[in-house]
């Protein structure tokens, strides 16, 4: 039964009653749909917010790519060759390069401060000064070649008390490995930076190990001198040249590291294979600790047979 209010007044107060409860719900609903409005707009915002930041990184990626040469070139120079890259991101802190210069070809793999895009600019950086040092320079003493990098890298950051207190003094480096393979004597010199190289010749091998300091960074030493290795080689030889991401990358049963012990134990083991079937094995055996766990660091091994 529907319920009529008994006098006029009642009248009055119940339709005033039903029409602020109108008034409300209008309100109620406007203001959602205003929320609503305002809501799909900051989303459409991100989206295209987000989709501008993916394609500086892509363009960024393109740049990065662009200044590092193909391994096509690498197999010019070293038919029996491979790069295995697998950035943590999709640039990558981590970068390789080599020329040849007359009889002698200049080879190096670094290890930046940092992945992603702090560690691409650093790369950049790297390989602008690998190329005025080497090409433009014509530098092949690899020792040389790292003191005048530690030298550059310094003045482009302006390692200075003058612009840097003990709090604000940035840590921006690198590690590398660097070899010069003259070909007309089959003698390779090596030098490095907190980065060994991995010479296997009949099936054993040798690791040839850098200074204990990096390229750039704060100085703690009063002087750095990177110091060089000669090595005769013989045909058939390999040389393998890495950053730590392999070796520190989480995984396995027990969800720890990998580590250097491993990675070696894998280059001796595969070492029989040609390079090819190397990098697909070492490839293989990476994503297989890797398994669902994120990938830690940048990621890169160059492999050549001499």
């Amino acid at each position: 039964m529907l319920l009529q209010p008994e006098s006029p007044f009642e009248f009055k107060e119940f339709n005033e009653n039903s029409l602020i409860k109108k008034d409300i719900k209008t309100k109620k609903t406007e203001s959602t749909e205003r929320k609503c409005i305002h809501l799909n707009k900051c989303v459409e915002s991100n989206v295209h917010k987000e989709k501008e930041l993916n394609d500086s990184i892509m363009y960024a990626k393109r740049i990065q790519e662009g200044m590092m040469l193909k391994e096509k070139h690498l197999h010019r120079l070293f038919p029996k060759s491979f790069i295995l890259f697998k950035p943590k991101d999709i640039v990558s802190g981590d970068f390789y390069w080599f020329t040849k210069i007359e009889n002698k070809i200049i080879i190096a793999v670094a290890d930046c401060t940092g992945h992603g895009i702090p560690g691409a600019f650093m790369s950049v950086l790297g390989i602008n000064l690998m190329n005025q040092i080497v090409i433009e320079e014509k530098n092949t003493d690899v020792s040389s070649v790292l003191q005048r990098l530690d030298h550059k890298l310094k003045k482009a950051f302006s390692y200075s008390s003058i612009y840097f207190d003990d709090e604000n003094q940035t840590c921006d480096g690198m590690d590398i490995a660097i070899c010069c393979i003259d070909c007309e004597t089959s003698t390779l010199t090596y030098s490095g930076a907190q980065r060994p190289l991995y010479h296997i010749s009949k099936k054993e091998l040798v690791v040839i190990k850098g200074s204990c300091y990096p390229i750039g960074g704060m100085h703690l030493e009063p002087v750095r001198k990177y110091e060089s290795t000669i090595a005769k080689y013989i045909k058939g030889d390999k040389l393998y040249f890495c950053s730590d991401g392999f070796a520190d990358q989480f995984g396995g049963p027990k969800n720890k590291k990998l580590m250097t012990k491993k990675f070696k134990s894998i280059l001796v083991k595969t070492t029989k294979h040609s390079m090819q079937t190397q990098q697909l094995e070492l490839e293989r055996v990476f994503k297989d600790w890797k398994n669902n766990e994120e990938q830690t660091d940048d990621v890169l091994v160059v492999g050549i047979q001499l």
